[in-house]
């Protein structure tokens, strides 16, 4: 797979390599598009209802749902209920490997981080109680800063995948990502990349190789919604990101974002999410 697809934007650090996101919005409006990294990600659903798309996969996650995410996977979230609140934890799976060559690491591990294996996306009537008993001390030892904190995160996340293994929940691959799954891939790593820029269907469609109508029909049938609406989702996150990381002005991060305008920019985001950056700015940072 050609290297330029990777998500560059950094997930963890080298001595903290595990993310954990906590995905609330107070006005229900959460809204990820499509994306795709090369780590793990694992969803813990705490309330409310969730609509995912992983792959060619749909799903409705609720209350205490679990879901998996392998490395280059197209995915989406968006909210279904105005209480939807979601754990995800991305991190490498290489993190967890070992130098020494015990069966642990050749025939469990090993197949995963080469991505000659891969765990089911949903989780949901195939595990115990114990996994989210496990998520859920990974959340306070993450939390806490306690000594030795990073060491009870890394042995849960050893025995999750413990879990999966004795659930049955892992499967050996058996071919080759298709020809349309990193066509998929392609274009969606394309368009993050350029979002700032003005994208059109005639661009697109010679970028790919495709007539502007047929590029239409095709993204509208794989993405299942239209352009316009994708590449205004790609950068409102992007913008969200932006609110949250630096200290930009409105205008900067409209500008890095491909609006037109600070106008034009609070106007979309405020459609979007239900509050105007200030106020996300304020809530969240």
């Amino acid at each position: 797979m050609n290297e330029n697809l990777k998500e560059t934007r950094r997930q963890g650090t080298v001595l903290h390599p595990l993310k954990l996101y906590r995905m609330y919005d107070e006005a229900g409006k959460i809204n990820v598009p499509y994306h795709w990294q090369e780590t793990e990600e694992i969803l813990y659903m705490r309330q409310g209802s969730l609509k995912l798309r992983i792959g060619d996969d749909n799903y409705i996650g609720r209350t205490g749902d679990i879901f998996y995410i392998n490395p280059r996977e197209l995915h989406e979230m968006q909210a279904l209920t105005p209480d939807c609140f979601y754990l995800a934890f991305v991190f490498p799976l290489s993190w967890l490997k070992s130098d020494q060559a015990d069966e642990a690491e050749e025939t469990c591990l090993k197949p995963l981080y080469e991505q000659r294996a891969h765990i089911v996306h949903s989780l949901r009537e195939r595990v115990s109680e114990e996994i989210r008993i496990l998520l859920e001390e990974v959340t306070l030892l993450y939390e806490s800063g306690e000594e030795g904190a990073w060491l009870g995160i890394k042995a849960d996340l050893l025995k999750f995948y413990y879990h999966m293994y004795r659930s049955g929940l892992v499967i050996r691959r058996q071919k080759e990502p298709s020809e349309k799954t990193l066509l998929l891939l392609e274009i969606s790593q394309y368009i993050g990349k350029h979002c700032q820029e003005k994208l059109s269907l005639k661009q697109l469609g010679d970028e790919f190789h495709m007539s502007p109508k047929y590029f239409s029909v095709f993204f509208q049938k794989h993405f299942h919604k239209n352009l316009t609406d994708h590449i205004t989702s790609i950068r409102v996150e992007k913008a969200k990101k932006l609110l949250l990381e630096t200290d930009s002005d409105m205008e900067q991060i409209a500008l890095r974002t491909g609006f037109a305008d600070s106008s034009y920019f609070i106007r979309v985001f405020r459609q979007a999410t239900g509050m105007t950056p200030g106020q996300y700015r304020k809530i969240f940072f």
